[in-house]
């Protein structure tokens, strides 16, 4: 077994009784903590022993701190006349040690203790994470909104849908740490009135965040594998992973050699700052075009007895210039398929285009299907006067609704018969032997 084991412990930073339960656990089974971070932390092996910890909060500390406060040294000088030894720090945080069987406590007022830990958290803990909160919900705002503008196509797409789920799990995990701590202070306040210190860690709340960040991370990688299947190169998605990796070293590189320069807290900080912005502007900007390139979608053209509807079926001539496209994707909610067959544009070539949508829960029926009638509820509608008018034509045995404007109708057509949905639009109107050409062909079974 190797001498040294990292281990990403996943406790919540106000824990302290906790942390300190644990790492009594693992000084029994003989591990004994060298250095703790965000991600990881590092024991070395040693000899089982009967060790105690304590976990302590100095508002002064700093990861930006060249070296100690003085109140530090002093804070920590009085703790080695009292047995204990420090092991490790983090930000505000400091651990420390004692094999002693009796020791002096290294903090014996309560209410004083709570007070501290509170101070630390509103100055980093609570900001921070009020912050992601509050951008995790604008995010998610604008994935949803833009979900549904077009609710049958976005339904369809499973990255958009893992991401959503991502954001919202993950959002959901910051809530219940902020609410787990706001549980935690207002008990731990209460219970240090009457002179003794809070047992109970809220450790409900530590496995239940835990759990559903864990979800929100993976929805996160399937929907980046999701996205790695779809784009033109798919090396994309290994250059971004590996850009944050050297982003995260890089950022907490530069501020750990300042740290070690002797650079002076507030400088350090934003020299950091600094250059993770720059970093990040890197990494949006120039390094994924100087190393992919401006990449443009590939259309996805097919032979035209590929698709489902051709103009050859509604009688007009495929004539030479024509292109066929056909896209297809689906989720556990909707199937979206769209073909198309047009020429250059102001060629003169007709052209047909039309999207099929197959909703597999009937709960969302209604939403697709308004997404296509509200959608000239825009500027657009505005501009061009569009809106749907019902179509009393028995040839689509369907539910039929066509677009009008102040002058009159449009060759386009939105269909639904049961759970499928039919938007068609054509370079002319359709004559009742065509329209039934279209109803048998885009209604008539398994697209």
């Amino acid at each position: 077994m190797g001498r040294r084991r990292y281990w990403p412990e996943q406790f919540l930073y106000y824990d302290g009784e906790g942390i300190a339960r644990h790492l009594e656990k693992m000084a029994a089974k003989g591990w004994r903590l060298e250095k703790i971070g965000a991600l990881a932390w590092r024991y070395g092996r040693a000899e089982p022993a009967g060790v105690h910890y304590a976990v302590t909060y100095f508002p002064e500390a700093s990861e930006y701190n060249p070296y100690p406060t003085d109140s530090q040294e002093e804070f920590y000088d009085y703790c080695r006349e009292a047995g204990w030894d420090l092991v490790t720090e983090w930000d505000q945080m400091q651990i420390f040690s004692t094999e002693r069987a009796h020791t002096i406590p290294i903090e014996t007022d309560e209410t004083a203790r709570v007070r501290v830990i509170h101070k630390v958290m509103l100055r980093r803990f609570l900001p921070a994470n009020l912050l992601m909160f509050v951008l995790l919900v604008i995010q998610l705002g604008i994935f949803i909104t833009g979900i549904l503008q077009n609710p049958a196509e976005n339904l369809s797409n499973p990255s958009a849908l893992l991401l959503t789920l991502a954001l919202a799990l993950i959002g959901l995990s910051v809530f219940l740490t902020l609410s787990g701590y706001l549980v935690w202070y207002l008990r731990a306040r209460k219970t240090a009135e009457t002179g003794e210190r809070l047992a109970d860690t809220e450790q409900r709340f530590r496995t239940l965040t835990v759990a559903v960040a864990a979800l929100g991370l993976l929805a996160v990688l399937f929907a980046v594998l999701s996205i790695a299947g779809t784009l033109a190169s798919p090396w994309y998605v290994l250059l971004l992973t590996g850009e944050i990796v050297v982003f995260i070293a890089l950022v907490a590189g530069v501020r750990e050699y300042m740290r070690r320069r002797g650079v002076e807290r507030k400088q350090n900080r934003n020299i950091t700052l600094a250059v993770a912005v720059l970093l990040s502007l890197l990494m949006v900007n120039v390094i994924p075009k100087a190393v992919i390139g401006d990449q443009s979608a590939e259309l996805h053209i097919v032979d035209g007895t590929v698709l489902p509807l051709r103009l050859e079926e509604l009688g007009i001539p495929e004539e030479e210039g024509l292109v066929s496209t056909w896209e297809s994707r689906s989720s556990p909610l909707v199937v979206f398929r769209t073909g198309e067959q047009s020429g250059p544009y102001d060629s003169g070539l007709p052209w047909l285009r039309y999207e099929v949508s197959d909703v597999r829960l009937p709960m969302f029926l209604e939403l697709c299907l308004d997404g296509y009638l509200n959608r000239y509820d825009n500027e657009y509608g505005r501009l061009t006067g569009g809106h749907f008018r019902p179509l009393n034509d028995p040839a689509w045995d369907a539910e039929v609704w066509q677009v009008w404007d102040d002058e009159g109708p449009w060759p386009y057509y939105l269909a639904c018969r049961g759970s499928r949905i039919v938007w068609l639009m054509a370079d002319d109107f359709l004559t009742p032997e065509q329209t039934e050409v279209v109803s048998a062909k885009l209604f008539g079974g398994t697209i």
